[in-house]
């Protein structure tokens, strides 16, 4: 019983350990230096260990003023709901028109509104996702060392690498 109870233990210390690493941020400090794409590892109290190339470091969390995540940008998103929205109303126009009013469709109706419909579509809602950013902000500079290092740990929740 002892042996199952102490391999439950470190079960949940290896599976809690997994999650802590987050993707990489830049992480700006109080006196206006900053560190660039980075990755917190984990936060102890007011300590924090983040990862710099090649090596690690702590930082006081009292000194950081600003984390920011930068995914890029949504043309992925924009794409697929495109692709959707094309398919969805180039079917529709197939049922209701048809095959006798629309002569420019193929005799394979699946073939024809994916090249006419879906493909420009996607490539249409892609564009207009590159026109919008996927980037996180927080503010960090205005709170106290307690309230920060807890904001901290749920922003390493939301952002870690393995979820």
């Amino acid at each position: 019983m002892n042996r199952i109870f102490s391999c439950f233990i470190v079960s949940i210390f290896v599976y809690s350990s997994s999650f802590a690493q987050t993707d990489p941020c830049d992480i700006k400090y109080k006196d206006g230096k900053s560190v660039i794409k980075t990755s917190m590892i984990g936060i102890h109290e007011n300590l924090l260990l983040i990862s710099d190339v090649g090596s690690y470091k702590i930082v006081n969390v009292e000194k950081i003023a600003q984390i920011k995540f930068d995914y890029g940008k949504h043309w992925k998103t924009g794409a697929i709901a495109g692709a959707v929205t094309g398919f969805i109303g180039g079917l529709a126009a197939y049922n209701v028109w048809g095959r006798s009013r629309l002569k420019f469709l193929p005799k394979d109706a699946t073939l024809g509104i994916f090249l006419i419909f879906t493909i420009p579509s996607a490539i249409i809602g892609g564009l207009i996702g590159m026109a919008f950013k996927n980037i996180d902000v927080y503010e960090l500079a205005k709170l106290n060392p307690f309230v920060k290092s807890k904001e901290i740990k749920f922003i390493m929740r939301d952002h870690a690498t393995f979820k």
